[in-house]
């Protein structure tokens, strides 16, 4: 008997996934990587896996699980294997075109998380009966014509969560239309394997990737082997996160501990469907369509394996949606969209795609155009310089509303040491703060060359005139600083910063700060000969004060006290004199007796470290900590 259509894309769906590739290149502001904590930790786990073959990271990241020397970042270890290529390649392409340039490489693995959620919805679409040019309507919609085309410059994990889901289903569904045993186990085997990736990108998607395996239970002489394919598919990556697991916590499911499901439900739900700030059908309007042809198939019994993919498409849905519904930081925090419900956009895009056969050419072509028109800001405007804006607002005070909802792990103290929460807690409820009025907006007070003018226009934000207690936390809003979060409108394509790297000011540098973080995680470690071996490595990468500093810290630790003093006097005054290596000759003058030396060196350097230790107790070099680290290191974690 021959065999049904295979999951491979026919040549038109080719060339739309091609297009969606181009134009995300095209348009991809690549400088960005590391900015938001959670995409920091995920690198620095990558960095720490090349660098030294374990796991840990420096203490203070935000939310990180703390240990004794340093702590482990909570989030899944799937996007930080992903990320290990880039990793490792990042020093040589530092090293030939300088610090920093490496950013675009860490935006490789979510770039094909798209790429690959996107050619999933168009496979599916083929597999569900649609027709070429609906599978490429389908693929722009899981892509360009949804929130999922952002996160391909994003270092939030959705991208990749995306990929897996969509990808599970995809082979499921293969695995079924498949008549060749061999050909069907296979593909039966890659589902197990994709849905097992998916919990090891994210712990909670164990309540979602099984439910896109229920094709496989379709009837058929091959179901056992299908399913026997699936599980031994998913046995390796489930193994892997158990591992990971147990080895960062002690326990499964704790990598979210102390946070929970405190957000009113059905607020969340009318919230995260239609809410002006996050709703998924301003985002995704194509989500009704799928709504009308998901319903049609669950009605259609005599296709068994179709019904089946239908049900776990609209299942795997309702459960992102209750769980996001419910969580406390039901916004998400970050990102364009509803960033927990993303995953689920290459879920719906088929069947939107399927429905929209029956609108006619005109008809698809609106819903195409309509689609990608409401995705163009983040492509214009970096969704990281909007949150980052946003985060470093004045925090709002934590009111008996917010202390039912909010964890204790994300209260802290305002400007004036009163208890309070990030902004973003209190503007995503706000309507005045929704990404379709804040990115315009953003991009218009962008658009000047004086970074005076930038300054004068962020000082007011859209909300400003309602919630001016919400406004930035400096005022008047430095110049140089809108030249880092407000950068000039420009022409963005990927590959970008590997000409400029930390020459452009709105340029982070996630490699050499991840390499940092090693350096003063082996000094808190005792792992001293380590410590100087990365710091040699990072001053050869990025000469200057942050390594320079660094490297006499290791040379102080090991007791080398001829080899500190000969490399304090080789630096050029200027370097001598900076702020962190003051902090090391302050640390060095303690270890030598000379307390009154130790507290005016430290007194000179506290200014520059505000919230630290240093910044407490500067003129008393008895009470410091035993590091550069610590000493160093915020009291209060910012993200």
């Amino acid at each position: 008997m021959p065999s049904r259509p295979a999951p491979a894309l026919p040549r038109p769906a080719r060339g739309a996934l091609l297009a969606v590739a181009a134009a995300l290149l095209l348009t991809a502001d690549d400088r960005h990587a590391g900015k938001v904590s959670d995409g920091r930790q995920t690198i620095g786990t990558a960095v720490a896996i090349v660098e030294t073959g374990e796991l840990g990271i420096g203490k203070g990241a935000p939310r990180a699980f703390e240990r004794e020397a340093d702590a482990v970042s909570r989030y899944g270890l799937g996007a930080s294997l992903a990320q290990l290529p880039a990793a490792a390649a990042a020093p040589a392409v530092e090293g030939a075109l300088g610090p920093g340039t490496s950013q675009p490489l860490f935006l490789l693995a979510p770039l094909a998380g798209v790429l690959l959620a996107a050619a999933a919805a168009g496979g599916i679409a083929r597999l569900a009966g649609a027709s070429t040019s609906l599978q490429g309507l389908a693929i722009l919609l899981a892509s360009l014509g949804g929130p999922l085309g952002s996160y391909a410059t994003s270092d939030f994990s959705e991208a990749l969560q995306a990929a897996a889901l969509a990808g599970t289903l995809l082979l499921a569904l293969g695995a079924v239309r498949e008549d060749d045993p061999r050909v069907s186990r296979r593909r039966a085997f890659g589902a197990g394997l994709a849905a097992g990736a998916a919990l090891l990108v994210k712990s909670s998607l164990a309540a979602v990737a099984p439910i896109l395996l229920l094709p496989l239970f379709a009837a058929s002489a091959l179901r056992g082997r299908r399913l026997a394919a699936a599980a031994a598919g998913a046995a390796l990556p489930v193994a892997a996160w158990v591992a990971f697991e147990l080895h960062r916590f002690g326990r499964l499911f704790s990598g979210y501990e102390g946070e929970g499901f405190t957000h009113p439900l059905p607020e969340g739900l009318w919230r995260l469907l239609v809410g002006p700030n996050r709703g998924l059908v301003l985002f995704f309007p194509a989500a009704l369509l799928a709504a009308a042809a998901l319903s049609r198939a669950l009605r259609r019994p005599g296709d068994a394996p179709l019904c089946l993919a239908a049900a776990g498409s609209v299942l795997a849905f309702l459960v992102l949606l209750a769980t996001a519904a419910a969580w406390w930081a039901w916004h998400g925090v970050g990102g364009w969209g509803p960033r927990l419900l993303i995953p689920a956009v290459p879920l719906l895009a088929p069947w939107a795609a399927l429905a929209a056969e029956g609108l006619g050419t005109g008809g698809r072509r609106a819903v195409a155009v309509l689609s990608v028109a409401l995705n163009l800001p983040p492509l214009l405007v970096h969704p990281s310089l909007v949150d980052t804006y946003v985060a470093n607002c004045r925090r709002a005070p934590l009111t008996p509303e917010l202390e039912r909802v909010v964890p204790p792990l994300a209260v802290g103290p305002d400007d004036a040491g009163r208890p309070s929460v990030s902004p973003e807690n209190v503007l995503s409820k706000e309507p005045l703060a929704s990404p379709f009025l804040l990115y315009p907006w953003y991009a218009a007070a962008s658009a000047p060359r004086s970074a005076e003018s930038r300054a004068e226009r962020l000082a007011r934000p859209p909300w400003y005139e309602r919630r001016p207690e919400l406004g930035p936390r400096l005022v008047p809003f430095p110049p140089e600083l809108a030249d880092v979060v407000a950068p000039p409108l420009g022409w963005s394509f990927f590959g970008r910063a590997l000409g400029r790297g930390i020459a452009d000011p709105a340029s982070f540098a996630v490699y050499l700060a991840s390499l940092s973080e090693q350096v003063g995680r082996a000094h808190e470690a005792g792992r001293l000969e380590r410590a100087l071996e990365l710091a040699r490595k990072l001053a050869r990468l990025d000469p200057g004060e942050g390594s320079d500093a660094l490297l006499l810290e290791s040379l102080r630790l090991l007791r080398r006290e001829e080899t500190l003093r000969a490399a304090l006097a080789a630096l050029p005054e200027e370097r001598a004199a900076a702020p962190a290596v003051l902090v090391v000759r302050a640390l060095a003058a303690r270890d030598a007796g000379d307390l009154a030396l130790a507290a005016r060196l430290g007194e000179a350097a506290a200014p520059f470290f505000p919230g630290t230790a240093l910044g407490r107790d500067g003129a008393r070099p008895a009470s410091w900590p035993a590091t550069f680290a610590a000493l160093t290191r915020p009291l209060v974690p910012s993200a």
